[in-house]
């Protein structure tokens, strides 16, 4: 659900710091009363399999067909769903979730299949261990068993932590204190499935005989491919056409879901003013549009919705540019030589031409390339870990403490730029240069850049130029034109280092998983890191070769893994916790091995609505709660609902 890593989506997704339930709303009607929902989508989903997926594209849609234990209320706090009670013991290393009774399974014409039960829960987590789920990593270290049953060193996943006591009351037992677990508990992967539906979609879906070539479930073309206990049932799901939501009249809480029918269009990006048009229709208008610079409308806009549009606020997501630390393929490239080649790999491997790229990059130009200028800096993130993640007991916000474990004094806060500095850059020039001196200069940097989407490409452009400039043309970005199936296949649906077909990359984001700094500094680790064989180009450490592994060693992720191993060792201090973490993450950004550039710019670039603000679940694309007007709302009616919703 949290692995976004595609630009182009990052532009028009949903605003605000979370759209969530209060009393009162501005708009509102009394009866709750909604129009259908439309709007675009420009990443097709491959899998239905919920509890397989960690891709946004995927979980934007199955968050709103399954429930899990937990949801989120309007504030961001984790609320019991499926559950009618959490507890746990005083040591925080078991947990007991007591369901609610009567939630019905039902199949995609609407069909009640069988009543949700806790051994649902516990045959999630072993479909989910037996598919190596891409979200595995979150519960293997922490449910007992749950480790060796995936190495394969245990068969028995009777031995894992996962049990149901009854029918409606299901226990965890964690291998140490998980203070957040609860947090935990609303991500996907430990979500339920019917054992009987799962085992009857192929041999290959059997518990503990998994084959992914004849087990069909989740499959993604297929909407009877798995069942439904969530506000909606998928209809349709047409690729680079159409998905369908309908409303699951069975669910449990079908009070709540107003919206009948969620209908979204797909977009290649190649119109930077398609969602303004889709609002303006008149039938089956957008629910919204984002007004992108990039249109030639962009002004007219603007004026013509004046008392209407509005900015939201930083959300959940980061995005950054990441480097290619042992790239393997060049099918895309401008490089001419096996020599320009090394070099590139020995810069990439250098701390100082890191950090002279990192002071190059002029990312509020680059956001002006799509955002308005006059709002670019919003969406600038310093950090990977948003500012005020968490706070320590006394209130310290823990950008603060990544500020104070850095080498340098930057201002770390969001929404402006301490980093990009020409004299600086050229300066680190200076230093890698002379730790090169074999190296031909300037150095190629070969990225990746949709010509479809005009809004990415023409921030691609403002990358390359910023660089050149900045760096006195000694480093040089190479734009590799390509189409939106290749770049996807290159970033966001990478099988690993041998996909990773370029030397940078700006399609990466993420956004958190639990509430934690671990859940946003783990994708970085060179041990079982969530992304970063799609991020970085290098293999987990016991799995790559000999250059992999000197290229984890030089980069100096082998010292970032310790000082996240140190962080997650502080289980009863989590002052002392989010300090180790601060550092680990302050390491990150000194040694030039990830910049992070913005958060999804949807969240803070002008838009206009019909959407009730401030009503669906804090920070996510769940449909629930959510009310669509007839007409647009007003600045004011968004700003009045945002500061009741602040103040509350």
């Amino acid at each position: 659900m949290k692995k976004f890593m595609t630009a182009a989506l990052a532009l028009v997704m949903l605003a605000g710091c979370g759209q969530s339930a209060s009393s009162g709303d501005s708009g509102s009607s009394s009866d709750k009363k909604s129009e259908d929902l439309y709007y675009i989508y420009t990443t097709d989903m491959k899998t239905a399999d919920y509890l397989i997926s960690m891709r946004t594209s995927d979980q934007d849609i199955l968050t709103n067909l399954v429930d899990g234990i937990v949801e989120k209320d309007a504030k961001g706090n984790y609320v019991p769903c499926l559950a009618e009670s959490v507890e746990h013991s005083d040591d925080s290393k078991e947990w007991t979730v007591h369901l609610k009774k009567g939630v019905k399974w039902v199949t995609n014409t609407g069909e009640e299949y069988a009543e949700l039960k806790a051994d649902d829960f516990v045959s999630g987590m072993q479909h989910a261990a037996d598919f190596k789920s891409q979200m595995i990593t979150i519960p293997q270290p922490i449910i007992v068993g749950l480790d060796d049953y995936v190495k394969g060193k245990n068969k028995d996943f009777g031995a894992v932590g996962v049990e149901a006591v009854d029918d409606y009351t299901l226990k965890y037992k964690l291998t140490e204190s998980v203070p957040y677990f609860l947090s935990m508990l609303d991500y996907s992967v430990f979500n339920p499935v019917n054992r009987e539906f799962l085992e009857s979609q192929g041999t290959g879906c059997k518990l503990g005989s998994p084959d992914e070539k004849e087990c069909k479930f989740g499959d993604a073309s297929n909407p009877s491919s798995i069942l439904y206990n969530g506000a909606y049932i998928l209809a349709a799901n047409d690729t680079k056409s159409k998905q369908q939501l309908v409303k699951n009249d069975a669910y449990w809480d079908a009070e709540h879901v107003y919206i009948e029918n969620v209908t979204f269009i797909y977009d290649d990006g190649s119109d930077p003013g398609a969602t303004v048009a889709g609002f303006e229709q008149a039938n089956n208008p957008y629910y919204r549009a984002v007004l992108l610079t990039t249109s030639d409308n962009f002004q007219d806009y603007l004026k013509k919705y004046e008392k209407n549009a509005f900015t939201g606020v930083q959300n959940q997501y980061t995005f950054g540019a990441n480097l290619n630390l042992n790239r393997i393929t060049y099918k895309h490239t401008s490089k001419t030589s096996e020599k320009m080649k090394k070099d590139t790999k020995e810069a990439l491997l250098n701390k100082n031409f890191r950090l002279a790229f990192k002071h190059a990059v002029d990312r509020v130009a680059y956001m002006a390339a799509t955002v308005d200028p006059t709002i670019a800096s919003k969406a600038i993130r310093n950090i990977e870990t948003p500012y005020i993640f968490v706070k320590t007991s006394d209130g310290t916000a823990y950008g603060d403490l990544v500020a104070k474990a850095s080498e340098n004094k930057f201002d770390l806060h969001e929404g402006q730029d301490p980093y990009y500095n020409p004299e600086l850059a050229k300066e680190y020039i200076k230093k890698a240069q002379a730790e090169m001196p074999d190296a031909d200069w300037p150095i190629h940097l070969d990225m990746m850049a949709p010509v479809t989407d005009k809004a990415i490409y023409a921030q691609a452009q403002s990358f390359a130029l910023s660089v050149k400039e900045a760096t006195g043309g000694q480093i040089l970005v190479d734009l590799q034109a390509v189409d939106d199936d290749t770049m996807t296949n290159s970033s966001y649906t990478s099988t690993g280092p041998v996909d990773d077909d370029w030397d940078i990359s700006n399609s990466t984001g993420w956004g958190y998983d639990y509430v934690d700094p671990m859940t946003y500094l783990h994708i970085f680790s060179p041990i079982d890191g969530d992304v970063i064989r799609q991020t970085m180009g290098v293999e987990f450490l016991e799995d790559g070769d000999e250059a992999n592994k000197a290229a984890i060693e030089k980069s100096g992720l082998l010292q970032y893994q310790k000082l996240l191993d140190e962080a997650k060792a502080i289980i009863n201090d989590n002052d002392a916790r989010y300090k180790k973490f601060a550092e680990a993450e302050a390491f990150l950004l000194d040694n030039g091995l990830y910049l992070p550039i913005h958060t999804q710019v949807g969240s803070v670039n002008w838009q206009i609505s019909r959407e009730v603000p401030f009503q669906r679940a804090f920070q996510t694309r769940r449909w629930k709660n959510v009310v669509i007007r007839k007409d647009p709302i007003t600045a004011d009616e968004y700003q009045k609902a945002y500061e009741k919703w602040a103040n509350e």
